[in-house]
């Protein structure tokens, strides 16, 4: 059986169809990169070779606490997820968070000017790297982020559509209000509504009911039957 592939770029990424399906890629240099531009690797050029990633520390770092430096690895981490969780390949990212964490374990080797197989005994508990920190309610821990989900499903094709614009009521819009048919003043049910204005609700003056009801409810209309508007206009 073949199997017909296309790719497409997008504004996040590859876009393969393949089969008539929708498939959304992360690239490769982008992640790449992200790690050239936090300086958490050097990368080894060797002559008809691939090229070696080598994670290193980052030196600006070094002065934070524990649980500083684990949070700015990890806002970079799950930043970079967050931003391509909907690929079907999200769970590539795995690679550029082990980088990551190397690159932190490094980081604190530095800062404690240990090994990092120390670090690894002091910090990784279960195959998890946590950090306990104090806090007023006791000693609380953080982990290092290491949960990458994978989509299994493909994409629709219209995956790079703006979904379509609704605009929902305030409760309480005009619409609402003339909907439920209740006189503000009086408060008559069931009956056609008028809609009652004023210009300023600081000119109003406190004598009498209805300007009164504007200036509770903070509102330069009001919504009322007929005989209500009459007797409004009326006292004018």
């Amino acid at each position: 059986m073949t199997h017909s592939q296309e790719f497409k770029r997008t504004k996040r990424g590859r876009r393969r169809v393949f089969n008539g399906k929708v498939q959304l890629l992360v690239p490769h240099d982008k992640w790449a990169g992200k790690l050239r531009e936090y300086k958490a690797i050097r990368v080894k050029q060797v002559p008809h070779e691939r090229d070696r990633w080598k994670p290193i520390h980052r030196g600006e770092l070094i002065n934070r606490t524990d649980i500083d430096i684990l949070r700015k690895y990890n806002a970079e981490v799950r930043g970079l997820y967050n931003y391509y969780s909907i690929a079907n390949n999200a769970s590539i990212l795995g690679n550029f968070a082990y980088l990551m964490k190397r690159s932190m374990i490094k980081t604190l080797a530095g800062k404690y000017r240990t090994h990092s197989r120390k670090i690894r005994d002091r910090y990784c508990k279960n195959g998890v790297y946590t950090v306990q920190y104090p806090t007023k309610q006791g000693i609380q821990t953080s982990e290092f982020i290491h949960s990458f989900k994978r989509r299994d499903t493909l994409l629709p094709d219209y995956v790079d559509k703006l979904p379509a614009y609704h605009r929902y009521e305030r409760t309480n819009s005009l619409k609402a209000r003339l909907k439920a048919r209740v006189c503000e003043l009086c408060g008559m049910a069931g009956c056609d509504l008028e809609m009652h204005q004023v210009r300023r609700l600081k000119d109003l003056r406190k004598d009498s009911q209805w300007a009164m009801v504007m200036i509770d409810i903070r509102r330069k209309t009001l919504a009322v039957c007929h005989d209500c508007h009459c007797k409004i206009h009326a006292c004018d």
